[in-house]
């Protein structure tokens, strides 16, 4: 009796003992993945940048991402052949901007989810194209998904985005009696926009944009909806509430 109790004691030893050790790793990984939202707040807060809010598409598309390259041991933006708009997109995420973050950890000691936050968020902050992707003006959401197929080797990827329904609506009136050029500046890209008197333009743009007169050396950043008419002597923001 007293042997064949032992033998059943092992058993279920056995059976608890890979499952505890799963169910510890994923309420890891969610702590890490949380920390990782949180810390990045932090930091756009600090440098005065509004907070990025969670989204589940995001997240899911970062989650996919980075256990595709935990179970593959391939890594990088095009790992799985897409790239990060497309991954978004495939979660259901309508996008006007898509940026993202990756890094992995392999470690050769305990792992903590400490060690593991600090890894990530102090790399990408220490990095100048990923701290540009946190402390962007135009990302207004975000996802984070982490992940490990060994519990040595961790990978983590952070997505930013802006909504297609967020993008930045511009209507501009030109109340002169001139026709005028628009120069329009938006992620290194610039357009020229004619503009007849006593017309009415409606851009959309998906980046913080610039507009100025042709004949002007200033213009004006936009970063959010607005509205703006020109007058005989300048280009300026119209009063009037800003396009739907």
């Amino acid at each position: 009796m007293m042997r064949q109790l032992s033998s059943t004691l092992l058993f279920v030893l056995a059976m608890i003992g890979p499952a505890s050790a799963q169910s510890s790793a994923e309420s890891m990984v969610t702590k890490v993945e949380r920390a990782i939202v949180t810390q990045t707040n932090d930091f756009r807060k600090e440098n005065d940048a509004s907070p990025v809010s969670e989204n589940a598409e995001l997240s899911e598309a970062a989650s996919k991402f980075a256990k595709f390259m935990a179970d593959t041991d391939r890594y990088g933006h095009h790992a799985d052949g897409r790239t990060p708009a497309e991954r978004a997109k495939a979660s259901g995420y309508k996008y006007c901007v898509v940026r993202e973050n990756i890094a992995y950890r392999t470690n050769t000691g305990e792992v903590t989810a400490k060690s593991l936050i600090d890894v990530f968020v102090e790399g990408w902050i220490d990095s100048p194209p990923h701290r540009e992707n946190m402390l962007a003006d135009y990302v207004t959401e975000t996802g984070v998904g982490v992940a490990t197929s060994d519990d040595v080797t961790f990978y983590a990827v952070q997505l930013f985005g802006r909504p297609k329904a967020s993008a930045i609506k511009l209507k501009i009136a030109n109340e002169s009696g001139d026709s005028r050029t628009l120069i329009v500046t938006s992620n290194d890209s610039e357009d020229e926009v004619e503009l007849p008197s006593r017309a009415i333009v409606t851009l959309k743009r998906c980046f913080p944009t610039t507009i100025s007169l042709a004949e002007s050396d200033s213009g004006i950043r936009l970063t959010e909806s607005t509205q703006l008419r020109i007058t005989a002597n300048e280009l300026s923001r119209s009063q009037q509430k800003e396009p739907q």
